[in-house]
C-alpha cells in the first residue's frame, strides 16, 4: 500500500509549513549531512519542501514521489529532475546516489522494509531524514481525543507503515541531533476544522460516519478552549548505509 498526496496537493504547503526561522534551522542541519560528491535523492519529495531549498544552495537534487499533483507543485517552484516513481521500485542504477533523505514517508508506504532495501540499494553513503515530536504539546490533546474516540466508535486510526523516528527505535540512528523546537499558540477552532477537512493522511480511510461523530465530539469537547501550546521537537537522524544494509539483512 502506498498513500498518494494527489487529494492534498493544493493545501499541503499550507498545511505543512514551518516558520522561516525554523525552516532555516533544519536545512542548515540538513546541509551538513547531504552534501556529497554524488547527487542526493530525495524519496517522496512532494512539493520540494526540503529539496528546493537545498538546491538553492547549490546541491544536486532528485526527487521521486508518486503523486504526480504534488510533483506539479515541485516543478512549479523551479525544481528539476524530477520523478514519478513507487519508492520500492526505483528506476536508477545501484549506489547511484550518495545520500538518500525522506521526511514524513515511510509511514505512508507498508512495505516499508522494501522502501529502506531500495534505498540501500541505489544509495553509497547515508540515509537521512527530520523527525517531529510532539509527544509533551498541549495541542496534541486534540489529535488524541479525536482518534480516541474513532477507536471507541470501532476504528483504530494507524498509517500503514512506520515512521522514520520509530525506525531509529529498531535500529540506533549514526547520528540524531536535536535541530530545532517550535512553538506556536493555535486555535482549537482552526484545527477542528482542519480535522473535519481531513488534512492528515491518517484521517482519509476513517469511515465518514465516526469521523462525523469523531469531530462532533472533538468540538462540544474543546468548545471553551480558547488556545492551545503547540510544540514540536525537531531531530535530524541519520544512518550510514552499512548500518542500514546490516539490520535489513539481520531482520
Amino acid at each position: 500500500m502506498r498513500v498518494s498526496f494527489d487529494r492534498i496537493a493544493d493545501r499541503y504547503d499550507i498545511t505543512r509549513s514551518l516558520p522561516k526561522d525554523t525552516m532555516e534551522q533544519v536545512v542548515d542541519a540538513l546541509e551538513m549531512v547531504v552534501d556529497s560528491r554524488k547527487p542526493i535523492l530525495d524519496v517522496g519529495v512532494g512539493t520540494g519542501r526540503f529539496a528546493l531549498p537545498l538546491h538553492i544552495r547549490g546541491q544536486e537534487i532528485v526527487g521521486i514521489d508518486i503523486s504526480e499533483k504534488m510533483l506539479e507543485k515541485a516543478r512549479a517552484k523551479g525544481l528539476e529532475g524530477l520523478v514519478i516513481s513507487d519508492v520500492c521500485r526505483m528506476p536508477f542504477m545501484d549506489k547511484s546516489f550518495g545520500v538518500s533523505m525522506s521526511v514524513h514517508l515511510l509511514h505512508l508506504v507498508s512495505q516499508w522494509k522494501c522502501a529502506l532495501e531500495e534505498i540501500s540499494r541505489v544509495t553509497s553513503e547515508r540515509y537521512v531524514s527530520v523527525a517531529s515530536f510532539r509527544e509533551d504539546s498541549p495541542a496534541e490533546e486534540m489529535r488524541n481525543y479525536y482518534e480516541g474516540r474513532c477507536k471507541e466508535l470501532g476504528y483504530e486510526v494507524r498509517h500503514p507503515g512506520l515512521r522514520e523516528r520509530e525506525l531509529g527505535d529498531l535500529l540506533k540512528p549514526d547520528l540524531i541531533s536535536l535541530v530545532a523546537v517550535h512553538e506556536e499558540i493555535v486555535s482549537p477552532k482552526d484545527r477542528i476544522v482542519g480535522f473535519e477537512k481531513r488534512i492528515f493522511s491518517s484521517l482519509w480511510p476513517v469511515p465518514e460516519d465516526v469521523h462525523a461523530q469523531a469531530v462532533r465530539d472533538l468540538r462540544e469537547e474543546f468548545k471553551d478552549v480558547e488556545s492551545l501550546l503547540e510544540k514540536e521537537s525537531i531531530y535530524l537522524l541519520a544512518w550510514k548505509i552499512a548500518t542500514l544494509e546490516r539490520y535489513l539483512v539481520r531482520d
